[in-house]
C-alpha cells in the first residue's frame, strides 16, 4: 500500500483512537465523517480493501458500538480491527 493513501489515512484515524491518541468523542464524531470523505478514493486505490474496511470497522464496528461503555467500545473496535488486519496478513485481497 502506497503512503498517504485514503486507506492509509483511515487505517491512522482508527488506530489513533485504539492507541489512546483520540477521545471516543473525536472517534464518534468523525469515523463516519471521514469514511464518507475518503471511501470513494480508497474504493479507486483498491475495491476490496476498501469494502472489507467498511465490512469490519463500519458495519460490525462502528453500527454497533451506540450505547456501549467506552472501554467495550473500545473493544469493539479493536476486535474488528483485528479482524481487517487478519485479512490483510491472509491476502483476501
Amino acid at each position: 500500500m502506497q503512503k498517504n493513501t485514503a486507506s492509509e489515512f483511515m487505517m491512522t484515524f482508527v488506530q489513533e483512537y485504539l492507541d489512546g491518541k483520540r477521545s471516543r468523542l473525536d472517534f464518534d464524531l468523525d469515523f463516519s465523517h471521514y469514511l464518507m470523505k475518503h471511501y470513494a478514493k480508497m474504493d479507486r486505490e483498491n475495491p476490496d480493501l476498501a469494502e472489507c474496511f467498511n465490512f469490519y470497522l463500519a458495519e460490525e464496528g462502528f453500527d454497533h458500538a451506540e450505547g456501549l461503555s467506552d472501554d467495550r467500545h473500545r473493544k469493539l473496535i479493536q476486535k474488528q480491527f483485528n479482524k481487517f488486519k487478519a485479512a490483510l496478513r491472509d491476502g483476501f485481497f
